[in-house]
């Protein structure tokens, strides 16, 4: 049996893994590349998506292997952004798949309302089954993919030969989405569920610009030009590390904005996002 991805669209553009299976047996943590982009214990594969005004536009999740669905559960509230309290008590919503050696796959943290199958179906690689969404114990939207073998032990799916087409471990540095906001970032929850892009930035207002970012290496520069603005340009330098998912924001007092009338994320040389404002 070999797997094809759980989900569509582009590494870097509309996903990236953000943890992977944890090899190591002990305390520690090793992915299948013995790297560290894992956490202690994690037991599937992590794939973001970057963040949750991309979920609402709806994200489909697939199956990974023809199977037989052996359980679903939906209803579950889908925007949690921390694994607290309600996170550990509600569980998610979630598709199971039985295949035909008795492996099955297991597709957590679905979007509340999403799930397509019943129990008893059959379906084929690829069919929809559910959406992204961030359900149970989650901080983001993601789908969590996960594989047991017949006796219920943990399979990690990067093993040698198991995907038809694996997805890449490293991609170069990435702007998956560009937040404006009229007014102060707080913090990551922001940028995990922003509101609309500003189209007008009040002139005695903080100009707050978010980054969801992906891949990338070290030495990777980030500049965000403020074209029209009285200091155009502002540079920050990125050390990407784990996760490769990542959040960066800026606030910008008035005398720095003031005037902007666009703008230019840059990576590479090339533009990679840009937002016009009134």
């Amino acid at each position: 049996m070999r797997f094809v991805l759980p989900l569509g669209g582009v590494p870097g553009r509309d996903w990236v893994i953000n943890n992977y299976v944890d090899r190591d047996p002990g305390a520690g943590v090793r992915d299948y590349q013995g790297g560290r982009r894992s956490y202690d214990r994690h037991q599937g594969t992590d794939w973001d998506v970057p963040n949750f005004r991309w979920m609402d536009r709806g994200f489909p999740v697939v199956a990974a292997a023809e199977g037989r669905v052996t359980a679903v559960h939906d209803g579950e509230f889908d925007r949690n952004v921390s694994c607290g309290f309600l996170g550990i008590l509600k569980p998610p919503n979630l598709v199971e798949l039985t295949h035909g050696d008795g492996t099955r796959s297991r597709y957590l943290h679905l979007r509340r309302g999403s799930v397509r199958v019943a129990v008893g179906q059959t379906v084929a690689a690829g069919e929809p089954l559910g959406a992204v969404g961030s359900s149970g114990c989650s901080t983001a939207p993601h789908l969590h993919f996960e594989v047991r073998g017949p006796g219920g032990a943990i399979v990690d799916p990067f093993r040698p030969n198991l995907w038809t087409d694996p997805p890449p471990y490293d991609t170069p540095l990435a702007v998956m989405d560009l937040v404006v906001r009229n007014g102060p970032i707080e913090s990551e929850d922001g940028l995990k569920d922003p509101p609309p892009n500003a189209g007008r930035i009040g002139p005695e207002q903080t100009l707050g610009i978010g980054l969801s970012l992906a891949g990338g290496s070290a030495g990777d520069r980030i500049a965000v030009r403020l074209e029209g603005a009285v200091e155009p340009e502002v540079v920050t330098s990125i050390v990407p590390g784990e996760p490769p998912h990542r959040y960066r924001f800026w606030n910008l007092p008035p005398a720095r904005h003031r005037g902007v009338r666009r703008i230019v994320v840059r990576a590479g040389g090339e533009v990679r996002a840009s937002h016009e404002l009134r």
